[in-house]
C-alpha cells in the first residue's frame, strides 16, 4: 500500500480519487482486491508473480470422495496468454464475495491454491500449455455441515469458471475466439500404464503427463465418454465425475461409464 500511496501521490493532488482507480484496475482483472476485514485490505497482482508452482501442489490428487480433475482444454493447442491471471484475479473477487472462511491464497506463476467453502477444500488451478487443471479437495471433515453442502461446491465451481470464461471472452477483444472444452483424463489411457508398466515412447515414463501423450476426453452432457486410443472392449468409470454434473440423476453414474 506504500508502492500504492507513492504511485498516485501525483495524481491525488491533482484531485484524482485514488479508489476509483484502483477499482478500475480491478474491475478489469490488472490487480484483484484481498480484503478479508476492512481493516485488512491487500491486493494482489497475479500478472506479475514470477515463482512457479511448487512441486507438491502440481502432484496433489483428489481422494476418493473428492471429485475428480477438472480440464479446460483449449481448442487451438495453448492457454490463452494472460488468460490465466485474468482467471486468479477473477477467482479471488469471487472468494471474496461468499461468507467462508477468508484464508490468504497461495499464488504462483503457473498456479494458485484458494481456500473455499464451509467444509473447508483446496480448490487448485494448475495452468500447462494448452489446459488448465482443477482439482478441489476437502481438507476436513466437520459434522456440523450436511454432506449437500459439499456436494454442491463443485456445481458452484464449475459454474463460476465457465461463467468466468464466458465473461473475459465477451469482455476482452484479444479473447473474443476463445474456444475450449471441459474435460477429465481418459481412465483407461493412464491406469492402464500403471497396471502394465508401459512407457510413453516419446519420454519414457510410465504415466507419462507430457501434454503432447496426455489423452483427455471432452465432457458430453447425456452421452457417454468413449476412447478412440485403444481398441480392448472394456468399461471404465471416471471417478468423481458425477460431482461436477449440474443435474445429477440416478443414471449418472451409468452415463459417464468409459466406453473402450
Amino acid at each position: 500500500m506504500e508502492l500504492v500511496d507513492h504511485v498516485f501521490s501525483k495524481f491525488i493532488q491533482q484531485g484524482t480519487i485514488k479508489d476509483d482507480i484502483l477499482d478500475m484496475m480491478e474491475q478489469f482483472g490488472v490487480i484483484a482486491k484481498f480484503a478479508p476485514s476492512p481493516s485488512d485490505v491487500k491486493y494482489f497482482v497475479p500478472a506479475q508473480i514470477k515463482s512457479s508452482s511448487p512441486e507438491d501442489l502440481c502432484l496433489i490428487e483428489p481422494s476418493q470422495t473428492d471429485p475428480c480433475p477438472l480440464y479446460i482444454n483449449f481448442v487451438h493447442g495453448f492457454v490463452p496468454h494472460g488468460l490465466f491471471s485474468q482467471l486468479v484475479s477473477q477467482t479471488i473477487r469471487w472468494c471474496c464475495k461468499k461468507t467462508w472462511p477468508m484464508e490468504q491464497p497461495k499464488l504462483y506463476q503457473n498456479g494458485a491454491c484458494f481456500f473455499i467453502g464451509k467444509q473447508v477444500h483446496n480448490f487448485i488451478l494448475i495452468c500447462k500449455k494448452s489446459f488448465i487443471k482443477i482439482i478441489l479437495r476437502q481438507r476436513k471433515k466437520s459434522c456440523e455441515l450436511s454432506a449437500d453442502t459439499s456436494e454442491e461446491l463443485p456445481i458452484l465451481v464449475r459454474g463460476f469458471v465457465e461463467r468466468t470464461l464466458q465473461m473475459l471472452s465477451q469482455e476482452l477483444p484479444y479473447l473474443s475466439g476463445l474456444q475450449y472444452e471441459l474435460c477429465v483424463a481418459c481412465p483407461y489411457c493412464h491406469q492402464g500404464r500403471d497396471i502394465v508398466g508401459e512407457e510413453c515412447s516419446k519420454h519414457g515414463r510410465v504415466s507419462c503427463d507430457d501434454e503432447d501423450c496426455f489423452h483427455l476426453l471432452k465432457i458430453k452432457e447425456h452421452q457417454p465418454l468413449i476412447c478412440t486410443r485403444k481398441p480392448w472392449i472394456e468399461k471404465h468409470t471416471v471417478r468423481g465425475l458425477e460431482k461436477w454434473i449440474f443435474k445429477r440423476t440416478s443414471q449418472v453414474h451409468e452415463l459417464y461409464t468409459i466406453c473402450i
